[in-house]
């Protein structure tokens, strides 16, 4: 047990990280007893964490199967990445004039603030600002329904978007597109931004069915 027992938040934080850094796996059972044992945190700690996890799709709750971290069939996924390729060139479209200079700084920041918290392999923070990136450029769209859907599907795909924090190499390319964005943004033009955009999104889902297939064969084998 640790010597001074976590808040909620902490519990978050911790499962956050682990479920992003792979140490937790798709489908694994998050059980009470044992987080509260290695955590010193209450019950109702625990399960305010968990209910933020399943907040933002990194866990499902399941009648009398308890709390587990997400999983998708090939199905599944290819589903849910068809509406987020739909929804995110619709959103594109809308840049066909230069961004405004406060969504380019805010952008720039974040973007900036991004860069430095994955070369620290701060995993936590890169979920965070990563999120915050794409939620700032989809509200500067001028479509708030179609942002709340963009951010709707997103969510529904984190543990999927989050398998490949762990590659330096696909964290750089993604860095490397954050600024190729802005730079989009600010010339106004919605073709480029797209491009960017689905390559962008597509990488992670690749590496997800990659690590995914090699693990079921391993475990077959």
């Amino acid at each position: 047990m640790s010597e001074q027992p976590k808040n909620w938040e902490d519990v978050h934080r911790e499962l956050q990280r682990e479920i992003i850094s792979g140490h937790r796996h798709p489908r694994e059972r998050l059980v009470e007893d044992e987080i509260i044992a290695r955590t010193g945190a209450t019950r109702h700690a625990v399960r305010l964490a968990f209910a933020e996890l399943e907040k933002t799709g990194l866990v499902v709750r399941e009648r009398n199967k308890g709390v587990h971290v997400r999983d998708y069939s090939i199905r599944e996924i290819e589903e849910l990445y068809e509406i987020r390729e739909c929804l995110e060139r619709q959103a594109a479209r809308h840049f066909s004039e230069p961004a405004s200079t406060d969504t380019i700084e805010a952008l720039t920041e974040i973007a900036g603030r991004h860069r430095e918290a994955s070369r620290k392999q701060q995993f936590g923070a890169v979920f965070e600002l990563n999120n915050r990136f794409h939620e700032t450029l989809y509200r500067a769209c001028g479509n708030r329904q179609l942002a709340d859907a963009i951010q709707h599907y997103t969510f529904a795909t984190h543990p999927i978007r989050t398998r490949a924090f762990t590659s330096g190499e696909i964290r750089e390319v993604a860095i490397a597109e954050h600024f190729e964005m802005i730079d989009a943004l600010s010339a106004g033009d919605a073709d480029r931004l797209w491009r960017i955009i689905e390559s962008h999104i597509r990488r992670p889902k690749d590496f997800y069915l990659k690590a995914n297939a090699i693990g079921q064969y391993a475990s077959i084998a």
